[in-house]
């Protein structure tokens, strides 16, 4: 076994003087570097921490998507009702355009002259009031065809369809014989909180009368 040096006997003559006077031998350097973290662990941890932290984040679950749109209204048997506009082919429910905005619904026929009257003031209702039209044929011998070619030449841009033999009993059933008699001018409010009323039988409305009729 060999002999320790000088520096090495100083060393150990200093660690006993120290644990004799009841001081803690101060750790030698090599320990502590084992004791603490080096960067690279450190920032290891941290990163590690750091990834723990952002999936708990990705793996908590989104909102609920919010709906966009209100459903349709189904309150009254009539907003089931479903039509073809005759110039566009689509598909439309009363209780649709009556979740939207307020709808006024006008029984017509192409020769009836009582009927272009008030539409040509719907016209200019449009510039008062934000609501939806819908001019529906109640003639049985006017083809969708025609009435599409009527609507275009009057400059009609809402909605235009066909009654069928079944709509019309069932208008007929709820408001009366007059609903289907075109020259009475006949108008249905569809309301957006799911009332429905027929209004203006027999009167020509103005512009502002409509307007004011559905609540603009």
């Amino acid at each position: 076994m060999s002999r320790p040096t000088a520096p090495g006997l100083l060393a150990i003559v200093l660690a006993l003087a120290g644990c004799s006077a009841g001081e803690p031998a101060l750790p030698s350097a090599a320990a502590a570097s084992a004791a603490a973290p080096t960067p690279t662990v450190m920032e290891s941890m941290g990163s590690d921490a750091s990834a723990s932290s952002g999936d708990s984040v990705a793996g908590s679950p989104s909102p609920s998507p919010q709906p966009t749109g209100g459903e349709a209204l189904t309150s009254d048997p009539l907003h089931g009702v479903t039509l073809t506009d005759v110039r566009s082919g689509e598909e439309i429910t009363l209780g649709e355009l009556a979740a939207e905005k307020p709808l006024l619904l006008e029984t017509m026929a192409i020769w009836c002259t009582n009927c272009r009257a008030q539409q040509h003031n719907v016209v200019a209702a449009h510039e008062l009031a934000d609501f939806h039209s819908l001019s529906l044929d109640v003639e049985p011998g006017e083809q969708p065809a025609e009435l599409a070619a009527y609507a275009e030449r009057e400059g009609f841009d809402w909605y235009f369809a066909k009654a069928d033999a079944q709509l019309a009993a069932q208008l007929r059933e709820r408001f009366g014989t007059a609903v289907i008699v075109p020259p009475g001018m006949p108008k249905i409010l569809f309301r957006t909180d799911g009332s429905i009323e027929f209004i203006g039988l027999g009167e020509l409305y103005s512009a502002q009368q409509v307007a004011d009729a559905v609540g603009g």
